[in-house]
């Protein structure tokens, strides 16, 4: 058989690699290895060599697609060719569908010709052929899954891991899948001594990749709001981030320049799909830049929540206009204060339309309904069985598993929670009226999308002072007998 050498994009991992430090410090670890196998060779050590190569023949990445598997998999592969690692290719063995054994021992025993002469680096990225599988059984058992066509390349693939000891240079093998070790081949498995799990990135983790990517695309991410970005790509993995960079940077090379609002464009295209096939009327835009900043986004900031982006662009789902907010060291998430807050800046769509009879409508039905659903969240922090679920949106409240008389008690604090957040949302609105017009008009509707570097800039500029309600919040949010 003819081997195929593996080539790694130009990447390295003390430059390139950008994730958790646990796992660039485990991906060191194995360079590290795979120099002292090298040094052990040169040094006529072959016997310790080879009882440290039956502890440790390979490394599995695992973890979902885009997670950073492939990347990190490239940057060792770099490393290791500097070391005197020759990479092969580790494919070749699965070029069928049914795997044959006699594939799989053709393949290693070529790669144990090429050991006689240098180090070899076995490669394969995204290997589930090469790992079998296992499921649940009843009562949290395990059982083996692996068809009868596969059983006997498994097996040959066991027997040829435990055979690089043999090889007369070291000789190591690292696979990626997008798969939990849980529901890999057990005998498989305990063959890789490293199973190193690739999660989603953390913010700060996210951060990084943006500047990272940022930097590659030759852009100075300090001209850009990179705690934004990474904020509204919560929960997301790597490989979106790299693509979202990769596109908006695209369209900046049409334009001139790469800015918050391309960038801002391509999350929301991934987290909500394309636009609706819709278009705003300029009374629209209108209407919709008061709802989304007097309506929401003044009032989270005048409470004391942290503003993140407003918009007036349309969504995929036919609505206009986006708005997000977070918590603050003063405002802890899942707290009463959270809660109310949270409230109050829902509500704000309603004061937008009876203080300025800006918004069209009292409040939107999804705003209301958030409200409600906050409101309830508040109260079973007095009453935890309240929240309770049954079932993904059910509560012991909206079964009916209350009595009328109870069901009538909880929905008069619901509507005492959300007048109270009313005042206050309506308070902030003929207070700001001035400064909610002003935004709106010279700012929103002209640049349709804002995030939180930029809102924050005009807010200053306007005199408007973060969490001024703040202490008002407090004091109506102890009268409705919460903790504060």
């Amino acid at each position: 058989m003819e081997l195929k050498e593996f080539k790694p994009r130009d990447i390295s991992l003390s430059e390139d690699y950008v994730g958790f430090p646990s796992i660039h410090e485990e991906l060191r670890d194995i360079v590290n290895y795979l120099g002292h196998m090298v040094r052990l060779t040169q040094d006529g050590k072959d016997e310790y060599r080879r009882m440290l190569a039956e502890a440790e023949s390979g490394s599995l990445f695992l973890g979902r697609t885009g997670a950073g598997k492939t990347h990190a998999l490239h940057c060792v592969v770099n490393e290791a060719t500097k070391l005197g690692y020759h990479p092969l290719d580790g494919s070749l063995m699965l070029g069928k569908a049914v795997v044959d054994p006699r594939d799989v021992r053709e393949f290693f025993d070529a790669c144990k010709h090429i050991a006689e002469d240098k180090p070899i680096l076995i490669v394969y990225d995204d290997a589930r052929q090469l790992l079998g599988s296992r499921d649940g059984g009843m009562y949290g058992m395990r059982y083996e899954d692996n068809s009868r066509e596969a059983r006997p390349m498994l097996g040959e693939f066991r027997r040829q891991i435990d055979g690089l000891q043999s090889f007369d240079h070291p000789a190591y093998i690292i696979v990626t899948s997008a798969t939990s070790v849980r529901r890999i081949d057990r005998q498989i498995a305990r063959r890789f001594s490293r199973h190193i799990s690739f999660p989603r990135p953390e913010d700060e983790s996210r951060r990084a990749l943006f500047d990272y990517y940022l930097r590659r695309f030759g852009y100075d991410s300090s001209d850009l709001d990179i705690v934004t970005l990474s904020y509204l790509m919560d929960g997301v993995v790597a490989g979106r981030i790299e693509e979202i960079v990769s596109k908006a940077s695209y369209k900046a090379d049409l334009e001139g320049e790469l800015t918050n609002k391309q960038l801002v464009r391509e999350i929301i295209r991934f987290l909500q799909g394309p636009p609706a096939d819709i278009h705003h009327t300029e009374e629209g835009k209108v209407h919709t830049g008061y709802h989304e900043f007097g309506g929401h986004t003044l009032p989270a900031y005048a409470v004391g929540l942290e503003p993140i982006l407003v918009t007036i662009e349309p969504s995929a789902d036919g609505t206009f206009g986006k708005s997000f907010h977070r918590h603050s060291d003063t405002i802890p998430p899942s707290s009463a204060k959270y809660y109310f807050a949270d409230i109050i800046t829902s509500m704000g769509s309603t004061a937008v339309y009876t203080e300025l009879e800006k918004s069209k409508e009292e409040g939107r039905m999804s705003d209301l309904t958030r409200a409600t659903r906050t409101a309830l969240n508040l109260y079973a922090l007095k009453n935890p069985m309240v929240q309770m679920n049954v079932g993904r949106e059910d509560t012991y409240l909206s079964l009916g598993l209350f009595s009328e008389e109870n069901r009538v008690e909880i929905e008069a604090e619901i509507d005492k929670i959300k007048n109270a957040a009313l005042k206050i949302a309506q308070e902030i609105v003929r207070h700001y009226e001035d400064e909610i017009s002003t935004f709106t008009n010279d700012h929103l509707i002209k640049n349709e999308i804002m995030v939180r570097s930029e809102i924050i800039d005009v807010m200053k500029e306007m005199g408007v002072k973060p969490g001024k309600y703040y202490e008002q919040m407090c004091k109506s949010l102890g009268e409705l007998g919460y903790p504060v």
